[in-house]
């Protein structure tokens, strides 16, 4: 605008003026002055929609939706196996630590004891009759000669076959170790390795020529094109004569500019696209020879290993056989020694102490055990809460959790927020909770936990982070799996003047908002912003001000670019 005021000259200016104020006379006073413009203006425009500046708090927070989850979680198991009889709680219901969930059917088990205090009484009765089991001893001890003479035969042999096992393990271990299958697999690893690395060079080629022959004729002839029409356009601007055609001619020029700035970045954009594919598949096939290398020297590998294993399993071999032999000997020595104790065992019967009395302690220890286990038939809760699952079925044998209790007074939200609000985000942080259940109620937290792994899956492009806000004083309407909405507090500022974004409008001389039905421009200073508001603060701005939330679509719609040719061409302001 400044290079058409140029041209026009003091003359051209001049003229301008005396034809736009004859203008104004002919129309019956169409501009008088500046004020009496403004409330024409106002009245052309209509009423507009306006909002009253008073000082309030402005919150600027990371919003995230959540699930609503229990801190704490008991899982109350049966130690019976015994099927449910009695089912005495649901889902649903609030129980105390003691409480009796359900009953399970004793009466095999109480039959097992009937019979162990059966069994319990015949131990006693066996410990009496063992004295006359005693005087059998003899016989017994006799019996025990006998077959502690059979036992040193039959070791005798065992030992024999023991002394031919240890000669055929030597004699497999002097066998050489037989390489086909692991020189097969080196040459199946070496040809892989080969095309692998034939892939490389294919890649590597495709990616040179992606950096330093992509092909951009296409491209060059779209950004000689926009330059040339924005030359045109700007030729168009520069004999502009008036203020709509200047305007017109201004717009154009824009239009062209951003035409250039897109085709330029065509041609940057597919470079970089046909640079990255290549360069992908290079890394790709890059990888691809890394692993066949690998391959290739695991493949060597693999026959020293086998060579080794096939060594040391050989001498593993020898080396047991010569144990069981030795162990052999052992046991033939052993039998020989308890061949000559089974002698002296026939005079020692007679002095032989009473083990009946140990049975009857067993016994007794059974049927504690019993008597203990149908304490157990009943099913208690183990802590407080509400019980949120229920798998106890009458009739069945319990698998797994019964019930699932969870603390109904502590609850947290669980949700994930992106990676470039991680480091915005630490333990204890302030945040407001929400859910649809309880509508604009909202609930203090504060961050209590936050993941030290990304929660999506590897490679994906959006990474989130599971953070935790522990809810401060929960109320009986929050449940637990409530789809909740976690507001992390970033900053707060309280008593400040703050408009909605829509309200100030900013260019190239600063940023304003419009006031009163004169449309009244004041300067402001734009603060601390949220999604829907943000603070200003200027010389101007004061409580009860009536400010436009949307002075661009208004002041459009009033034409107010007339008082702005007015001050252009001389009007001044």
């Amino acid at each position: 605008m400044k290079n058409a005021r140029g041209k026009l000259g003091k003359r051209g200016k001049l003229a301008i003026i005396i034809g736009v104020i004859a203008v104004v006379l002919l129309g019956g006073g169409l501009i008088v002055r500046g004020t009496a413009a403004r409330k024409a203006l106002a009245a052309s425009a209509g009423a507009a929609e306006t909002v009253t500046l008073k000082k309030s708090d402005l919150t600027q927070s990371i919003h995230v939706s959540g699930v609503v989850q229990s801190a704490q979680t008991a899982n109350i198991y049966s130690m019976l196996n015994s099927p449910v009889q009695e089912i005495l709680a649901a889902v649903g219901d609030t129980v105390e630590a003691g409480d009796v969930l359900a009953v399970l059917d004793t009466a095999a088990l109480e039959n097992n004891i009937s019979q162990a205090e059966i069994t319990y009484g015949g131990a006693q009765d066996t410990a009496a009759e063992e004295k006359r089991a005693l005087k059998d001893a003899a016989a017994n001890a006799q019996n025990a000669l006998r077959a502690a003479q059979i036992t040193a035969e039959r070791q005798a042999l065992a030992t024999a076959n023991a002394e031919k096992d240890l000669a055929a393990a030597r004699a497999d271990a002097r066998k050489p170790f037989d390489s086909t299958l692991t020189d097969r697999a080196i040459n199946e690893a070496g040809i892989a390795l080969e095309r692998a690395r034939k892939n490389t060079h294919t890649a590597q080629a495709e990616y040179d020529k992606a950096r330093y022959s992509f092909d951009e004729y296409r491209y060059q002839n779209a950004i000689t094109d926009a330059a040339i029409l924005l030359e045109r356009r700007q030729a168009d601007l520069a004999g502009a004569s008036d203020e709509k055609s200047y305007s017109i001619a201004q717009n154009a020029v824009d239009d062209a500019q951003r035409t250039l700035d897109r085709a330029q970045a065509d041609l940057t954009r597919a470079q970089d696209d046909a640079i990255k594919l290549a360069k992908d598949k290079l890394d790709a096939a890059k990888r691809a020879q890394a692993d066949a290398q690998r391959a290739y020297e695991k493949a060597f590998q693999d026959k020293q290993r086998a060579a080794k294993d096939y060594k040391e399993a050989n001498e593993k071999k020898v080396e047991s056989a010569e144990k069981l032999l030795a162990d052999a000997k052992k046991q033939l020595e052993a039998a020989q020694n308890s061949r000559m104790n089974a002698e002296n065992a026939l005079k020692q019967a007679q002095a032989k102490p009473g083990s009946a009395g140990i049975n009857v302690e067993l016994q007794e220890l059974s049927l504690e055990e019993l008597n203990r286990q149908l304490a157990n038939g009943q099913i208690v809760a183990e802590a407080s809460g509400v019980i949120t699952a229920m798998t106890a079925k009458v009739g069945a044998i319990p698998q797994g959790a019964l019930f699932v209790i969870d603390n109904k007074d502590e609850f947290y939200v669980s949700a994930r927020v992106k990676e470039h609000n991680l480091n915005s985000i630490w333990i204890g942080q302030e945040a407001l909770i929400t859910t649809e259940a309880t509508g604009s109620q909202k609930f203090s937290a504060a961050i209590s936990y936050i993941s030290p792994k990304a929660v999506t899956e590897a490679g994906s492009t959006s990474v989130e982070f599971e953070v935790r806000a522990t809810i401060s004083d929960p109320d009986d309407a929050i449940k637990i799996g409530m789809n909740a909405f976690l507001d992390i507090i970033l900053e707060t500022k309280e008593n400040i003047y703050a408009a909605p974004i829509s309200a100030v409008v900013t260019n190239e001389r600063g940023s304003f908002v419009y006031a009163g039905p004169e449309r009244l421009e004041i300067p402001v200073t734009p603060g601390l912003k949220t999604s829907n508001n943000v603070e200003i603060t200027g010389a101007g701005i004061k409580d009860g001000l009536q400010i436009l939330t949307d002075p661009e679509g208004k002041l459009s719609e009033a034409q107010p670019r007339a008082f702005g040719f007015m001050s252009r061409f001389g009007g001044g302001r």
